[in-house]
């Protein structure tokens, strides 16, 4: 499978005049896939429940997609 950006180099560039750098930019879609594919391969398990660390992304926005798609939070310190 031939994996191409979502971004173009020219976008990343109009964005950098805008927002100082460094800055991180998310595919939410390829987050939506990603977590309806995840979901989907174990939709025969009927008690199987995404987890997502929060201490991995510490981001609302990232965290409210993983949100929308089902996905339990877990905030754990440690």
């Amino acid at each position: 499978m031939k994996k191409t950006p979502f971004v173009t180099k020219e976008q990343v560039e109009e964005i950098a005049k805008t927002y100082p750098t460094p800055f991180h930019i998310y595919d939410e879609k390829g987050i939506r896939e990603n977590a309806r594919k995840l979901k989907a391969a174990f939709s025969w398990n009927k008690g199987y429940r995404e987890y997502f660390a929060v201490k991995a992304t510490p981001n609302p926005y990232i965290l409210k997609i993983l949100h929308g798609e089902e996905a339990e939070h877990s905030a754990r310190k440690g």
